[in-house]
């Protein structure tokens, strides 16, 4: 499985290109053979997916979807209409559209970091907003977790 942890302080060059963490790269399934899918995120970030991981959200969860589902509007509308391919160069950087780059705040630095299964950009008062944020929420959210899913939940 496709495990990205850790984040990481990076430039954008002036054509938009980033390079990608040796250690995200390594962790990117051999199928999706350096292509990436990216896309707008939450909180003003870009969420990116191995190519082979978005292929199977695609193809599984996509077409299960009601259209006049509030979910289906969202993955479909906030996730694959806006949803763009990059391709790592011998580098290991990718190219960031201008869209992306404007959605995101982004300009001269970016933080990459880990989601498990994908991994984020962010400008880095964003990131270092974000992890505030969660510092300071830290045992609100670990309590959601355990009243929450199944997997994080006891059993007997």
């Amino acid at each position: 499985m496709t495990a990205f942890f850790g984040h990481f302080l990076y430039s954008v060059d002036h054509k938009g290109r980033v390079a990608i963490p040796n250690c995200f790269r390594k962790a990117l399934p051999q199928e999706s053979n350096g292509r990436l899918v990216l896309n707008k995120g939450h909180d003003r970030t870009i969420i990116i997916h191995p190519l082979s991981v978005w292929k199977k959200f695609v193809g599984g969860a996509l077409p299960k979807l009601s259209i006049n589902k509030r979910e289906s509007r969202i993955l479909r509308w906030g996730m694959a209409a806006n949803a763009n391919e990059a391709i790592m160069d011998a580098q290991g950087r990718i190219s960031i559209t201008k869209e992306l780059l404007d959605f995101a705040g982004i300009s001269n630095e970016v933080v990459i970091f880990g989601g498990g299964s994908h991994f984020v950009i962010a400008n880095p008062e964003t990131f270092n907003k974000l992890q505030k944020e969660f510092e300071e929420n830290q045992e609100k959210y670990a309590a959601d977790l355990l009243d929450g899913p199944e997997m994080f939940t006891e059993t007997e």
